[in-house]
C-alpha cells in the first residue's frame, strides 16, 4: 500500500479549485489548509494495489459539502447541490439519485473514513454532478489536475452560533424495529453539533449545540407508546432533550437532512424472533445460490449457421461455452448449477424458463451467438428484457424468437401474447428483478471490456421470448457474430471460448458478492 499527497490549491482571483495528486513511498502527509490566499491545501491519498484513492469525507470537508456517514454499515452520502451521491464500503456501485453507476474499483472503508478511487470517481463527478470539471493524468511522477469552476462550488456552512436557530417541532413515528424522532429546525448542522447517549435503558439524552428551543412547547409534546415523555433544557448555546423510554432500545442513528433541515433520530430495538425470521426468509429468497445456464438453440435448430468450412454452428459454440462455464462454477463455488440442455437437443423457449423457475434459480443466463446479413458487424453484447425499438433490438428479437417456428403447434400457443408490448411491460412491472438484471449486465459488460479482446457493444434491450417467463434476474448474451469471418475464427478457438467462460464466471461471482452484501447490510440495518 503506497501513500501519497492530495494537494488542493485555491486561487481566489479566478475562483478555481485545483487538485494535484502525486505518488510517493512516504507515509501520511500533513494537512495544511488556507482557502483565503494562494497557499496549498494538502490532503492525504493512498494507493490500494495499483489504484489511487482519496478520502470522501476530506473532500467534503474542503468543499464544505454536507455528508452523511454511518461507519457501522459503511454508508456514505454526499449532498451535492445537483444530487445525492450514495457510496457503500466494499462496493464498486454508487447511487446518484436513483441511478446506479459503476466505478472501476470499490470504495474502501478504513476506520471512520470512506476512500474512493481518484480517476473513476472524478469522471463520475464530471459526468453527473459538475459537467465543467476538468482533470488529466500522466505518469506516476506527473500530476492529476482536477478543477471545479468557482461558480459551481457551493458552501453549506454550519451555523456559527445559536442566534436565530430554533428547534421548531418534534414528531414521532413508530416502526416495527424501533421509533423515529423527527426534529424540525431552521438551521444547518454538522456531525459535531450533536451528542447522545442512553442511560439505565430508560432514558435517551440528545444534545443539539448552537440551537435553542422553547422548553414549555417541547415539554407539552405527546409522544408515542415507546416514549412516555420528553423534556427540553435549553440555554443560549445548546438544547438537551431527555426522552423517557418505555422499550429497551439498544442503539441509535442520527442523521441531518440539509434539504428539509430535519434532524432524524432512529432508535432501534433488538431484533425479535419475528424480524429474525423475516430476515432469514429474505436471505433465503434473495441469496444467489442457483445459476441457470441456457445454451440457445439445439437439435434441428442450428442457430446462426457456420458460413465457412470446418467451423461450428451457434448451437455447438454456446453449448461448449456453457459446459466450460458450468465446470468453473461447480469446481470453484458452492453454487447449484442448472442446465436447460447438456446435449444437442431442442428445448422449447417456454420450457427453458420453466426449468429455471422449477429449480428456483436466482440468475438466468441465456447464451447465444449473433448473425446478420452484413459481414462487417462484430462484437459481444448483453441484452435485457424490454420492448426494444432500435434496429439492432428488432433484428436480435426476430432472430432469437424465430425458433418457435420449429416448435409444435401446442408450444406455439404459449407465445400468443409474447410479442405484445403491454404483456412484456406487465411482466416487468410484476418482477422485482429488473434492477438486479441491470447490475449483472453492467458487471459483465465491464469485465468483457477489460478482459476480452473483442469489441463490446454494451448492454441493450429487446423483447426476447426466452426471458419473458423467468422469475429471476435474467440476461441474454450474444458472444459475437458467426457471420463475421474474423470473429467466427475466434469463437471457434477453444482458448477464446475458455476466456469467455472465465469472464462470465468472474461476473457471476462478482454479482453474487454484490447481492449477498446487500442482504447482509439489510440484516445489520
Amino acid at each position: 500500500m503506497i501513500m501519497g499527497l492530495l494537494i488542493f490549491h485555491a486561487m481566489t482571483r479566478i475562483k478555481t479549485l485545483i487538485v494535484l495528486i502525486f505518488f510517493t513511498n512516504w507515509l501520511w502527509a500533513d494537512l495544511q489548509i488556507n482557502l483565503e490566499g494562494n497557499k496549498d491545501i494538502t490532503l492525504r491519498t493512498v494507493n490500494f494495489g495499483e489504484t489511487p484513492y482519496f478520502s470522501a469525507s476530506r473532500m467534503a470537508e474542503e468543499h464544505e459539502i454536507r455528508i452523511y456517514n454511518r461507519k457501522e454499515t459503511g454508508k456514505f452520502v454526499f449532498y451535492f447541490p445537483a444530487n445525492q451521491v450514495k457510496i457503500t464500503a466494499n462496493s464498486s456501485f454508487i447511487m446518484i439519485g436513483r441511478q446506479m453507476v459503476h466505478m472501476v474499483a470499490p470504495a474502501i472503508q478504513a476506520g471512520e473514513e470512506i476512500f474512493v478511487p481518484v480517476h473513476s470517481f472524478s469522471k463520475i463527478l464530471k459526468d453527473n454532478i459538475y459537467s465543467a470539471l476538468q482533470y488529466s493524468y500522466a505518469a506516476d511522477d506527473s500530476a492529476l489536475v482536477f478543477a471545479i469552476p468557482g461558480h459551481l462550488q457551493t458552501s453549506q456552512t454550519v451555523t456559527g452560533s445559536s442566534e436565530g436557530v430554533y428547534l421548531q417541532s418534534i414528531d414521532f413515528e413508530e416502526k416495527k424495529n424501533g421509533t423515529t424522532i423527527i426534529l424540525q429546525t431552521n438551521g444547518n448542522f454538522g456531525e459535531d453539533d450533536f451528542s447522545s447517549f442512553f442511560k439505565d435503558n430508560n432514558y435517551f439524552y440528545f444534545t443539539i449545540y448552537k440551537c435553542r428551543a422553547e422548553e414549555r412547547r417541547i415539554n407539552d409534546q405527546n409522544p408515542t407508546r415507546s416514549i412516555s415523555s420528553v423534556k427540553a433544557y435549553s440555554n443560549e448555546n445548546s438544547t438537551q432533550l431527555v426522552f423517557h423510554l418505555t422499550k429497551n432500545f439498544n442503539s441509535a442513528d442520527i442523521f441531518f437532512n440539509p434539504g428539509t433541515r430535519q434532524i432524524v433520530i432512529s432508535l432501534f430495538l433488538p431484533l425479535n424472533e419475528e424480524i429474525k425470521e423475516k430476515i432469514s426468509s429474505a436471505k433465503e429468497t434473495w441469496t444467489i445460490d442457483t445459476i441457470v445456464l441456457d445454451p440457445g438453440h439445439g437439435g434441428m435448430d442450428p442457430g446462426t449457421p457456420s458460413r465457412w468450412k470446418n467451423m461450428m454452428h451457434e448451437k455447438d459454440i454456446v453449448l461448449d461455452v456453457v459446459q466450460r462455464l458450468g465446470k468453473l462454477l461447480e469446481k470453484e463455488t458452492d453454487l447449484n448449477v442448472v442446465y436447460t440442455r447438456k446435449t444437442d437437443v431442442a428445448v422449447p423457449l417456454w420450457k427453458r424458463t420453466q426449468i429455471a423457475n422449477d429449480a428456483k434459480g436466482k440468475l438466468f443466463i441465456s447464451i447465444h451467438v449473433d448473425g446478420v446479413d452484413s459481414k462487417q458487424a462484430h462484437g459481444f453484447s448483453s441484452w435485457l428484457l424490454r420492448p426494444g425499438r432500435s434496429e439492432d433490438a428488432i433484428k436480435v428479437a426476430e432472430k432469437e424468437n424465430a425458433v418457435i417456428q420449429m416448435e409444435t403447434a401446442e408450444d406455439k400457443k404459449r407465445y400468443e401474447n409474447y410479442d405484445n408490448v403491454t404483456a412484456i411491460l406487465a411482466n416487468l412491472v410484476h418482477s422485482s428483478n429488473m434492477m438486479e438484471s441491470e447490475v449483472f449486465a453492467e458487471i459483465l459488460s465491464k469485465n468483457v471490456t477489460q478482459k476480452v479482446p473483442q469489441k463490446n457493444r454494451g448492454v441493450k434491450q429487446a423483447g426476447l421470448y426466452v426471458l419473458v417467463g423467468a422469475d429471476m434476474p435474467k440476461v441474454l448474451i450474444e458472444l459475437g457474430f458467426n457471420s463475421n469471418y474474423e470473429e467466427a475464427k475466434k469463437l471457434n478457438d477453444r482458448r477464446h471460448r475458455q476466456l469467455l467462460a472465465e469472464t462470465i464466471f468472474n461476473s457471476i461471482v462478482e454479482f453474487k458478492i454484490h447481492c449477498d452484501k446487500d442482504i447482509n447490510q439489510y440484516e445489520s440495518d
